[in-house]
């Protein structure tokens, strides 16, 4: 089963310029933005050095040097793995985001195949897809979107399948592995499993086919559960130490409406956690709010052309392509579930707010409805096809020049830790002349490893793990950071340490060779 999905996914790819060509596009773009290296944040750092760690056979440890719990392990294994074959880090994920974004573009065009009819609206989607300045965001960064992406697209295309034993073996791998990717993996299985009951329950029966797709769920979520028992028997968590939001779900509905307008404006907007929808340019609040309107009123076009409603229940019109519907209902899950746990999320849980990176998961799902609500709402009248048209191509070319802008800065700048204005900024130069077999500790351990690329970087809290370290000498970066109220934090700076270099960004003490006790500079 499926070697004759894989074959006949592959077949009808390669048949059509169009979808080879956008995806390789899509790669091309990822790897032209990434050319100077792939960026680096804070969650950057944790992948790294995790993937690091383990390839030298120190286990799942972070920056720090403590057992990872608040980041899943699965993009740190593939990191690992290239680091095992010779790869740097940093090749490693280009060519990982390349390959991603390969994926998610053909897997488009693949899905697109099965719910539209029109080879122009496949065309012009997928292309959509391949130049969106969303997905470059995530492809230019060391994060664990481009494969969550890439799994999640696959796993979708896998459920729309007929069942066999091929897809009842897949589809637990495919959702365990988006789990160890993301933590948020679990919520999409549960959207695949359910979106897959509906698609077979023609072919199985609706009982059979509920308790053949839940057992493909719990199957999947065991070695997920296994690893939520090992974070809390580590740290009290099942995911890391996390703070809720607070507030109402409106709040971050409101921030999920200024995202979707960044997307038509092409203009990617991601925040720190305390964004909101103040935040937000007018301009992408009036977009974002427009196009939920609009794709409102599709969905109820979509709704009023493919359903026809009895007293009791819905029955699907005998002209309606099956194949369309259930993309419309596994990408409309797969939204709308994701929607309401990310709101709710918010609130209770974890201060993310809903911003293009946390959206980007939906991205190509909303698309496609998009797309379908587009064909299923032409008509036959030659001036509304060409003001849609139009319309499009106005759209696409803003997304074009801007998604080629971005890829050529991204390339020659870099991104936030990895560009060009941090990486050689004097303070770090100067950590880059440190002997190779010191150790270095500081104040922001994730920042410092952006340079250092040397795990573990303790912190001015880690003094007995920075005693029992080997080495030949040791030092520390202070960065200088203000409290809100403007004054400097100086909290556990090292005291009687040799300041080896000042400058605006920070300060290196010489700490003295790792045989010194190191707490006679922490009295």
């Amino acid at each position: 089963m499926f070697a004759s999905v894989m074959i006949n996914f592959y077949s009808k790819v390669r048949s059509n310029f169009w979808a080879f060509a956008l995806s390789i596009t899509g790669a091309i773009l990822s790897i032209i933005s990434n050319r100077s290296g792939v960026g680096w944040s804070w969650d950057s750092t944790d992948y790294v050095a995790v993937g690091t760690n383990i390839a030298n056979g120190r286990g799942i440890l972070d920056v720090t040097g403590l057992p990872m719990t608040v980041r899943p392990p699965g993009l740190s294994v593939l990191i690992a793995a290239g680091i095992s074959v010779g790869l740097s880090a940093n090749l490693f994920l280009l060519l990982l985001n390349a390959t991603c974004a390969f994926i998610v573009v053909a897997v488009t065009f693949a899905l697109l195949q099965r719910a539209i009819n029109s080879r122009v609206i496949i065309i012009a989607t997928t292309a959509f897809v391949a130049f969106s300045p969303a997905l470059l965001w995530q492809y230019s960064m060391a994060w664990s979107e481009p494969p969550f992406l890439a799994v999640l697209l696959i796993a979708m295309f896998i459920s729309l399948q007929k069942m066999s034993y091929t897809k009842a073996a897949l589809m637990p791998l495919l959702m365990a592995a988006l789990f160890f990717i993301r933590y948020v993996g679990p919520v999409f299985a549960v959207a695949l499993t359910i979106s897959s009951l509906v698609i077979n329950r023609k072919q199985l029966g609706l009982i059979r086919s509920a308790i053949i797709n839940s057992v493909g769920f719990a199957i999947s979520f065991l070695p997920c559960w296994l690893w939520l028992i090992r974070n809390r028997r580590i740290d009290g968590t099942f995911t890391g130490a996390r703070a809720p939001g607070g507030g109402s779900l409106i709040d971050p509905l409101k921030t999920l409406t200024g995202t979707l307008g960044t997307w038509v404006l092409a203009k990617p907007f991601e925040g720190g956690i305390y964004m909101s929808w103040s935040d937000y340019p007018a301009s992408a609040k009036f977009a974002g709010t427009s196009f939920l309107i609009i794709f409102v009123g599709l969905l109820i076009i979509i709704a009023a052309k493919n359903f026809k409603i009895t007293r009791f229940k819905i029955i699907v019109r005998a002209n309606h392509d099956k194949q369309n519907t259930d993309v419309v209902v596994l990408s409309a899950t797969i939204s709308l579930l994701y929607i309401c746990f990310s709101a709710y999320r918010f609130v209770h849980w974890e201060l993310g707010p809903l911003d293009n990176r946390m959206i980007i998961p939906i991205y190509v799902p909303i698309i496609i409805l998009v797309a379908i609500a587009v064909e299923r709402s032409v008509t036959s009248q030659k001036q509304f096809r060409l003001i849609i048209g139009a319309g499009f191509i106005a759209l696409f070319g803003l997304h074009l020049t801007s998604v080629t802008k971005d890829a050529l800065v991204f390339g020659h700048d870099g991104r936030h830790w990895s560009g060009k204005g941090f990486q050689e900024l004097p303070i770090h130069e100067f950590v880059k002349t440190l002997p190779a077999r010191s150790l270095i500790l500081s104040n922001q351990p994730q920042q410092l490893f952006s340079i250092s690329k040397r795990p573990p970087v303790f912190n001015q809290y880690q003094l007995d793990a920075a005693q029992k370290r080997r080495c030949s000498h040791r030092y520390f970066v202070w960065y200088n950071t203000l409290y809100h109220d403007g004054t400097p934090n100086i909290e556990s700076m090292p005291q009687g340490a040799t300041p080896i270099f000042t400058d605006s960004w920070g300060t290196i003490f010489d700490l003295g060779a790792c045989r010194d006790d190191i707490n006679f500079y922490w009295p």
